[in-house]
């Protein structure tokens, strides 16, 4: 099987390259794409059938939140957090395996990962593999699992990067701070208010001075963008103001900065289109460009031979692809089956 994969690997990675040669992008055939036919009838027909069976999509209400893979036969299925934080858990659906629309149920979350543990309430069974990933490296083939209408597909693309840690960027307050600031001044000067941001949800206003974070004094701009960094969104801290004649203490829960400050994109950025609200701070990763939309987060990963290697986390931009690794995955479900159970009731 290893060595069939290969030869077909090699051949289709040829007869991509001279078609890159002879064809532009705009006039390249449907057939020759990383979701066309010839990509699956060189190496995607398994991965494709185990797609099928292991992945799901999830809605809040009539609205797609997400995709999903079921990871073990009695039903959990994990899906990203962020996609789904703003949906009411009471109308959470899944779609999946098959054409069977249910009502699910969430058992958990780990944020470290940013993912969430669903419970379907049903047998099922989720036909992969687990796979390896210490040797992925740069060029190796890999396969997404993808919607396509009711049912699901396989899209393919390669490892970009060898798996590696993404560093946290943290959460924001939603406000723009000034070049004042010192002990002299009494804190930091807050020159701009992000519209609808946490900051003016909260009732932060321009010209306010900050001089502390969780009681914690900070009278230096650089240092005190550190500490709010060093949490998490979704994280409430409590922000000291110099307003007026007044100290005030003000509740802020963090928001990502990619929404926050969407308005303040770098080009790339720009280029992507959208992005996944949370794409740092994962411990590992693998790196790949199969193209994916932030709502194709949660689907799996395999390998040629259809083993599931890890789950999308994150489209951290226009070429660059996150998925948590099959073995972080395992490792968590093991770390959370205590959990898993007691919200099961089987403790």
């Amino acid at each position: 099987m290893k060595n069939t994969v290969n030869s077909a690997r090699i051949c289709f990675s040829a007869f991509v390259i001279f078609a890159g040669f002879a064809l532009d992008a705009a006039t390249l055939s449907a057939k020759l794409r990383t979701d066309g036919t010839l990509l699956r009838e060189t190496f995607g027909e398994v991965a494709e059938e185990v797609a099928k069976a292991c992945t799901v999509r999830i809605f809040s209400g009539s609205k797609p939140t997400g995709l999903g893979t079921v990871v073990s036969k009695d039903g959990i299925v994990v899906a990203k957090s962020s996609e789904i934080d703003t949906a009411n858990p009471d109308s959470l659906k899944i779609l999946g395996p098959g054409k069977r629309m249910g009502r699910a149920r969430v058992l958990t979350r780990d944020p470290e990962n940013d993912l969430v543990f669903l419970d379907i309430g049903r047998q099922v069974d989720p036909g992969f593999e687990w796979g390896k990933t210490e040797s992925l490296t740069h060029g190796t083939w890999v396969l997404a699992g993808v919607p396509e209408g009711f049912t699901f597909g396989v899209r393919g693309g390669v490892c970009s990067a060898l798996p590696r840690e993404i560093k946290k960027a943290g959460g924001v307050i939603g406000v723009i701070l000034g070049g004042k600031d010192g002990k002299e001044f009494g804190g930091v000067e807050v020159t701009t208010v992000a519209s609808g941001g946490p900051a003016e949800k909260a009732g932060m206003k321009k010209g306010d001075i900050i001089f502390s974070i969780n009681g914690d004094d900070f009278f230096e701009r650089e240092k005190m963008i550190e500490k709010v960094k060093s949490f998490d969104p979704g994280t409430a801290i409590t922000v000291s103001v110099k307003r007026d004649d007044e100290e005030l203490d003000i509740e802020i829960t963090l928001g990502y900065r990619a929404l926050v400050f969407s308005e303040l994109k770098s080009r790339n950025d720009t280029m992507s289109g959208k992005m996944s609200v949370r794409r740092t701070g994962f411990k590992r990763v693998i790196q790949h460009e199969i193209l994916l939309g932030p709502s194709d987060m949660g689907g799996p990963l395999f390998d040629l031979e259809g083993k599931l290697i890890g789950i999308n986390i994150a489209k951290a931009n226009r070429v660059e692809f996150f998925a948590i690794p099959a073995e972080e995955i395992q490792k968590i479900l093991k770390e959370k089956a205590g959990e898993i159970a007691e919200a099961r009731g089987e403790n």
